[in-house]
């Protein structure tokens, strides 16, 4: 994955996650990635590390 898809990838799973109240699964689902991947990416947001 190339480090713009990445940064547009950790975007999309932040907006859902936080202006969309999404929920990991549905999260996972609608981007097509592993739900540990959504949940990496959020902790990584916070400042904590997976």
């Amino acid at each position: 994955m190339t480090t713009l898809s990445r940064r547009v990838l950790v975007e999309r799973v932040l907006t859902l996650w936080l202006q969309e109240n999404r929920d990991t699964h549905s999260i996972a689902a609608e981007l097509g990635i592993d739900e540990d991947e959504v949940c990496k990416i959020i902790e990584q947001s916070e400042g904590r590390r997976p």
